[in-house]
C-alpha cells in the first residue's frame, strides 16, 4: 500500500478552507474520514491481544500522533497533527479514528467525544468512549 504525506499546516490549511465554507460543520467531514481511516487501521492489526499497542505503532508512525495511550474509555494524545490554535477542540479526523477503533474491538456502537484539546491550550488531548447516544 502507498501513502501520502502531508505536513502539519498543509493540514491545518484544508481544515481551514472547508471551516471557512462550512462553518464548524467541517468537523463532520472530517470525523468521517477519519472513521475511515480507522476503518482501514483494523484491518492491518494481526494480533488481537496487542490490538491498541498495533494501532498506537501505526498512528505514530504515521505521525498522526507524537504518544497515544489507550484505556476502556478514554484516550490520551500528545502532539496530534490536527493541533493548531483554537477556541474549540480540533481533532475530529482523530477522534473519527479512535471511535472506529474502539467500535472495531469491543464490536459495538460507542460514541467518542473530545473533552481536552490541545488546540486550546490543554497540555494533552483527551477523548473519551461511552456507550452511543441515539
Amino acid at each position: 500500500m502507498r501513502y501520502v504525506s502531508i505536513s502539519q499546516s498543509e493540514l491545518q490549511e484544508v481544515k481551514r478552507f472547508h471551516e471557512s465554507i462550512l462553518s464548524k460543520s467541517s468537523g463532520g467531514l472530517f470525523y468521517s474520514i477519519g472513521r475511515k481511516f480507522g476503518e482501514n487501521i483494523v484491518k492491518e492489526i494481526q494480533d488481537r491481544d496487542r490490538f491498541f499497542e498495533g494501532t498506537a505503532r501505526i498512528l505514530k508512525e504515521r505521525n498522526v500522533v507524537e504518544d497515544i495511550s489507550f484505556d476502556e474509555k478514554t484516550v490520551t494524545v500528545k502532539g496530534s497533527i490536527e493541533v493548531g490554535r483554537a477556541d474549540h477542540p480540533t481533532c475530529d479526523i482523530l477522534r473519527g479514528i479512535v471511535l472506529a477503533l474502539y467500535r472495531a474491538y469491543y464490536g459495538k456502537k460507542v460514541y467518542c467525544e473530545e473533552i481536552q484539546c490541545e488546540s486550546t491550550g490543554a497540555d494533552k488531548c483527551i477523548f473519551e468512549m461511552r456507550e452511543e447516544v441515539i
